[in-house]
């Protein structure tokens, strides 16, 4: 009958040591999430940081860009018109000729109609007649 109280003796210290095990495994656990948790904090503000980093160098890049453009705008004003003819659609040709026509065939073609009523006005020659009664002819 002696064997009762080791074995029940035995019992509670076999109970008590996976006690002990469970609280230790618990802890360890516990101690690996804050591990783990304070890893990814530490990798958002990495990221965090290369992000500000990498719109900080493009921003200079920009800005860059920006002043060269500027630069070149303020050196060459009629860069603008042609910047607005390339925008406009890939579809449409466009033939960028120079302002006074010096050295390009513009003087002939570019001229507006009225330019050249005005021009025959001052030379003395009559200038084309119109039809009577507007579009359609005279009907």
């Amino acid at each position: 009958m002696c064997y009762r109280p080791k074995l029940i003796q035995q019992t509670k210290l076999e109970a008590e040591a996976r006690k002990e095990a469970t609280i230790q495994n618990a802890e360890a656990e516990a101690q690996a999430k804050i591990i783990d948790s304070k890893a990814e904090q530490v990798k958002q503000q990495l990221l965090a940081s290369a992000e500000a980093n990498r719109i900080r160098v493009v921003a200079a890049a920009d800005k860059e860009r920006l002043q060269g453009e500027a630069m070149a705008l303020k050196a060459n004003p009629l860069l603008i018109n042609k910047i607005v003819a390339e925008k406009l659609s890939d579809r449409i040709q466009v033939m960028m000729v120079p302002a006074d026509g010096k050295f390009f065939f513009a003087n002939d073609v570019l001229k507006s109609p009225a330019q050249q009523i005005f021009r025959q006005e001052d030379q003395g020659v009559d200038p084309p007649t119109r039809p009577q009664g507007g579009p359609g002819g005279g009907r």
